[in-house]
């Protein structure tokens, strides 16, 4: 089995939590090195893993030979380092979102097109359970055609890190909402024709956005309705997707967190109703009796979570195609600066 030599870049929650712990586990990959300017994480990172440490992403490149930059740190660095990782000859592998702009973006993949190098994205959310079903249910095709599908992340959070400001790259539209709109573009299969956005900074104690409203169109035909809030006390519905003959809604309850549909077969529909066209509505009721055949149920989808450094060992390793392309990537970027050229007029 080939093993990758692997340098990751970032100690931080996510690279302590997530990454180091990953690589470590899979056999196709050896943690090489790994850099963070905050002197303790590197030396917790050295003692826990018995590699070295840099303080310095651009001396370990120098220091270390290796196959995989793993790039964890915080988005404004994205794109300088994997652009320094991939002109040593380096592939990588970048935690979303994969730059701070569209631009970076373009400055990265411009960079792995002309070294020849192999570039993917972390984007778990294709992994989740939300996206599962909503694959799930629009090809089951019960709901009939999908037309709205709302999802939304909300919380009441006076965040005081480095996402709280602009110049970090920060903002709930980089960080949540890179999640979401990758998972819901993934689910149906689409490209943005449209998008209309609200932007604004309501209990962050910096100045960078926690409150998001996108509405985008499809080339699917399925309009994506995004809320991102992070300055309200009360939820919105996590998940919502609205079809010509039915309704699935994600709920969370004292029985946990459940995908519950109701619709009806249209083939079922036995109704004297038909369409009116006078002025004077029959028994001067505007709402006749309509009776339709709802059925509901409990939708139920075995979901196998593989581990997702599999996916990058397949790419990097194997040559097999990547799990999330870079044009995918690069279409949820181009979805953002569109979101935020909206919000700015």
């Amino acid at each position: 089995m080939k093993t990758l030599r692997t340098l990751v870049s970032g100690l931080g929650r996510i690279g302590w939590d997530y990454h180091l712990p990953n690589l470590k586990d899979h056999p196709g990959f050896e943690i090489a090195g790994a850099a963070d300017p905050d002197t303790a994480r590197a030396n917790e990172v050295a003692a826990a893993y018995g590699i070295p440490t840099f303080g310095r992403f651009e001396d370990m490149l120098q220091a270390v030979p290796a196959d995989l930059a793993v790039i964890c740190s915080p988005t404004m660095f994205h794109a300088p380092q994997a652009i320094a990782a991939m002109e040593h000859g380096l592939d990588v592998f970048i935690d979303k979102p994969i730059a701070q702009d569209l631009s970076a973006c373009d400055a990265i993949l411009e960079t792995a097109k002309r070294t020849g190098r192999c570039v993917m994205c972390y984007q778990p959310q294709r992994e989740s359970r939300e996206c599962q079903v909503i694959r799930h249910i629009l090809q089951d095709g019960r709901l009939g055609p999908v037309y709205m599908i709302k999802a939304s992340r909300c919380d009441y959070w006076r965040r005081n890190d480095w996402q709280a400001l602009k110049k970090n790259g920060g903002g709930m539209l980089n960080n949540y909402g890179a999640h979401l709109i990758d998972m819901l573009m993934f689910a149906t299969q689409s490209r943005a024709t449209r998008v209309s956005a609200y932007l604004n900074c309501q209990a962050s104690l910096g100045d960078a956005d926690d409150v998001v409203k996108l509405m985008i169109d499809t080339t699917a035909g399925i309009l994506l309705d995004l809320d991102i809030n992070m300055a309200t006390a009360y939820p919105l519905m996590p998940l919502t997707v609205m079809g010509k003959y039915g309704t699935l809604q994600e709920v969370t309850d004292s029985q946990g967190t459940r995908f519950k549909a109701r619709w009806f077969d249209p083939k079922e529909v036995d109704s004297d109703l038909a369409l009116e066209g006078g002025l004077a509505a029959g028994g001067r009721k505007y709402k006749q009796p309509d009776r339709l055949p709802w059925r509901e149920e409990t939708i139920e989808i075995a979901i196998e979570q593989p581990h997702y450094y599999d996916y990058c060992y397949d790419y990097f390793a194997l040559d097999k195609p990547a799990f999330c392309p870079v044009e995918q990537t690069r279409e949820l970027m181009r979805i953002i600066d569109l979101a935020r050229r909206d919000a700015a007029r």
